[in-house]
C-alpha cells in the first residue's frame, strides 16, 4: 500500500471513527446535561474546564515532539517513546495533585471541589493515553486508537445510563467518566506496544535534552489552554460574571456549546496528526514538497470548514436541544459564535503544526502569549456585561489574532503565499445552504444527512472535487 493510500485509508477510518465518537459523546452529554440540569451540569462542565487545564500542562508538547522524534529515522522509538511517555506519567500525577489542592481555594460548592479530585483520576488516564497517539500517527495505524475511542465511550455511556436508572448522582456521572478513560488507555497501552515495546524509563539526561527542545512548544501549549479555558473560569466567578443571575448555570449554557466546539475540533487535531509526519520530513529536506502539502492542506480545510460553519449557524438551535433538552436553548447564542471560532481553529491546527515541523516553535509561543494576554484582558471586559455571549466572542476574536500572526510568520519563513480556493466550497455551500432552508422542519438527522450530500454532489458536480484528482491521490504518492 502507497504512502497516500495508507494516509487516505486513515483519515477515512479516523473521520469515521470520530464521527461515531461525537455522536457518542453529545449523546453522552446529553443525557448527562438532561439529569443533572442547568446547575448540575455547570458544575460538571466546571470540573472539566479546570482539569482540562492541568492536564494540558502536563503536556509539554509532548505529543508534537513525539511525532516528529520518532519520524526521524535516526532516532530510537524504544528510547523517544519510553522516555516521553515516563516523563507524562510522572508530571501528570503532579499536576493533578496540585489540582486537587488548589480547587479548595476557588469559591465553589463542596459538590464541584471533592468532584474534581475524583475526576482527577480520568484525567491520568486520559494523558497517559494522549501521549500515546504519536505512534498510531507514525504507523498510520489509527484504526486501533479508534477502536480505544469507540470502546471507551460507549463504556461511558452505558454507565451513565445505569447511574441514571440507579440514581447514583452527581459522582456516578464522574465515574462514569472514570471507566471510560480507564478502558480507553488500556486499549492505547496495548496496541501501542505491538509497534514500539516501550516501557517506564529514567534517563534525566535525555529528559533534560527533550524538556529543552519542548519548551517553546510547551509554553504555546499553556498559553492556548489558558485563553481556551479561562472564560469558563471567569464565568464561573460571581466576582467576574458579576452582572449573571446565576455563574454556575451561565458555565452550563456555554458548556453546552463548548462541548460542541471540542468535539469538532478534534477532526482538524487528527487530519493534521496525520500530515505532521510529511511536514516534518519535508520541511528541511525538501521545502517544495513541504509548500505541496501545506496548499493541498490549506484546500481540504477549505472544504470542511465553509459548510462546516454555515451548517453549525443554520442548525444551532436544533443541536443544542436535541444534545441537551429544551433547558439549554439559550445555548444556541453563543454556539452560533463559537462556529466561527470552530473554522478558525482548524487553520489555526494546521500553521501551529507547521511552525513546529519548521522548528520555530519559539516564535509560536510569542504568538501565543499574544493571544492569552488578549483573551484574558478582553474576557475581563465582556463577561461582566455580556455574560457567556462576551465569553464566546472574545474566543473568536482571540482565535482569529493567534490565526492572522501564524499565518504571516508561515509564510515568510517558506517564502509562500496559499492560494484560497474558496469558490467552489462557497457555492457548495450555499446549495447546501437552499437545502437546510427548504427543509428547515425536518428531523435534524436528515437533514444533516441531506444537507452533506448535497454539498459533495453539488462539490463533484463544479470540479471543486475532480475524479481525476481523486485517482492520482489514491494511485501515486505526494
Amino acid at each position: 500500500m502507497t504512502l497516500v493510500r495508507k494516509l487516505a485509508y486513515n483519515t477515512v477510518i479516523s473521520i469515521g471513527a470520530r464521527l461515531m465518537g461525537v455522536a457518542l459523546s453529545l449523546v453522552t452529554l446529553g443525557f448527562i446535561a438532561r439529569y443533572l440540569g442547568k446547575d448540575g451540569f455547570g458544575g460538571y462542565s466546571l470540573i472539566m474546564a479546570f482539569l482540562y487545564i492541568f492536564d494540558n500542562l502536563a503536556d509539554l508538547g509532548l505529543y508534537s515532539l513525539m511525532i516528529r522524534e520518532i519520524s526521524r529515522s535516526e532516532i530510537s522509538e524504544k528510547k523517544v517513546v519510553s522516555n516521553i511517555f515516563t516523563i507524562r506519567v510522572v508530571v501528570v500525577l503532579f499536576l493533578l495533585t496540585i489540582a486537587c489542592l488548589v480547587v479548595w481555594l476557588f469559591p465553589y460548592s463542596y459538590q464541584v471541589k471533592s468532584g474534581t479530585m475524583l475526576a482527577a483520576i480520568s484525567f491520568l488516564f486520559l494523558s497517559m493515553g494522549q501521549v500515546l497517539m504519536g505512534i498510531f500517527q507514525k504507523y498510520l495505524k489509527t484504526d486501533k486508537s479508534a477502536i480505544a475511542d469507540i470502546a471507551g465511550r460507549i463504556s461511558q455511556f452505558l454507565m451513565v445510563v445505569a447511574v441514571m436508572k440507579l440514581g447514583f448522582g452527581f459522582y456516578g456521572i464522574i465515574g462514569s467518566l472514570i471507566l471510560g478513560c480507564l478502558i480507553n488507555f488500556l486499549l492505547l497501552f496495548v496496541f501501542a506496544r505491538r509497534y514500539v515495546k516501550f516501557s517506564l524509563e529514567f534517563d534525566f539526561a535525555y529528559w533534560k535534552k527533550l524538556i529543552r527542545t519542548t519548551i517553546p512548544i510547551a509554553a504555546s501549549i499553556v498559553l492556548t489552554l489558558i485563553y481556551f479555558k479561562i472564560d469558563s473560569i471567569f464565568l464561573s466567578i460571581p466576582l467576574i460574571n458579576k452582572n449573571s443571575l446565576s455563574p454556575i448555570s451561565d458555565v452550563g449554557i456555554y458548556g453546552i456549546a463548548y462541548k460542541i466546539l471540542e468535539g469538532l475540533i478534534f477532526f482538524p487535531s487528527m487530519f493534521i496528526g496525520l500530515i505532521m509526519p510529511l511536514l516534518s520530513s519535508s520541511a528541511f529536506r525538501d521545502r517544495e514538497r513541504f509548500k505541496r502539502i501545506y496548499q493541498k492542506t490549506v484546500d481540504i480545510l477549505f472544504m470542511l470548514v465553509i459548510p462546516l460553519v454555515i451548517g453549525i449557524i443554520m442548525l444551532s438551535g436544533q443541536i443544542v436541544v436535541l444534545i441537551g433538552g429544551n433547558g439549554f436553548s439559550a445555548s444556541a447564542g453563543p454556539l452560533n459564535i463559537l462556529a466561527i471560532a470552530i473554522g478558525l481553529i482548524f487553520f489555526g491546527t494546521l500553521l501551529g503544526n507547521s511552525i513546529i515541523a519548521l522548528d520555530r516553535q519559539k516564535v509560536g509561543a510569542w504568538i501565543y502569549f499574544a493571544g492569552m494576554i488578549f483573551n484574558i484582558v478582553t474576557n475581563l471586559i465582556f463577561i461582566p456585561k455580556y455574560q457567556y455571549i462576551g465569553a464566546a466572542w472574545t474566543t473568536v476574536v482571540t482565535e482569529l489574532l493567534v490565526t492572522i500572526l501564524m499565518f504571516i510568520f508561515v509564510c515568510k519563513t517558506i517564502r509562500y503565499f496559499p492560494r484560497f480556493n474558496i469558490w467552489k466550497p462557497l457555492i457548495a455551500s450555499v446549495a447546501m445552504a437552499g437545502f437546510v432552508h427548504l427543509f428547515k422542519y425536518w428531523n435534524v438527522f436528515l437533514l444533516v444527512v441531506g444537507a452533506l450530500i448535497v454539498y459533495i454532489v453539488t462539490l463533484y458536480l463544479i470540479k471543486g472535487i475532480k475524479k481525476e484528482e481523486i485517482e492520482l491521490l489514491v494511485k501515486k504518492e505526494i
